[in-house]
């Protein structure tokens, strides 16, 4: 006898509400609903199966889908409790973080930085890589920027001609 139902869209969503529900990941959903519809541990290959099946083929066994609709209707009526249904060996589904204001304004920042240290991009007519202060960062725009805020002129990258520069002057 095949566990195997038809597949329905509406199965596989109440299977993972059931989930969020229960704040439990969907295979250990799987697992709860074997175990809570036999009385015992599934087999791993039986679960496997199972799973692949609802993965891919959206095929929802029996017992997830009875399971399913148990714990949204405690949910629908306010009285799920999860440690009930004895979820506690269960690893716990961590809510994925959602990308905020900050994050977004913090992407454009860099995306604007990026943009103006590509302003600041200069090559010498002999060479094919764009040259930073010696003995600073490397980086011209980021030497720049420091000797605004850097009174030391040490510290700041200072002005040199580059090696080879009177070279290509001369020609």
């Amino acid at each position: 006898m095949n566990m195997m139902g038809s597949p329905t869209p509406s199965d596989c969503d109440a299977v993972v509400e059931a989930a969020e529900a229960l704040v439990i990941r969907e295979y250990d959903f799987f697992r709860l609903a074997f175990r809570r519809w036999s009385g015992r541990e599934p087999e791993k290959k039986a679960m496997e199966r199972a799973f692949v099946a609802y993965m891919f083929h959206q095929r929802v066994p029996a017992c997830v889908r009875h399971l399913s609709r148990d714990v949204l209707n405690l949910k629908a009526s306010g009285t799920l409790d999860p440690d009930a249904f004895g979820i506690g060996g269960f690893t716990r589904r961590q809510p994925l973080l959602r990308l905020g204001r900050f994050s977004w304004r913090l992407l454009a920042a860099a995306i604007v930085v990026l943009f103006l240290m590509s302003l600041d991009v200069s090559y010498m007519r002999d060479r094919s890589i764009p040259l930073g202060c010696p003995g600073a960062t490397g980086s011209m725009f980021f030497d720049r920027l420091a000797r605004i805020f850097i009174s030391d002129s040490d510290l700041a990258c200072p002005e040199f001609a580059y090696p080879g520069a009177a070279d290509a002057s001369r020609s």
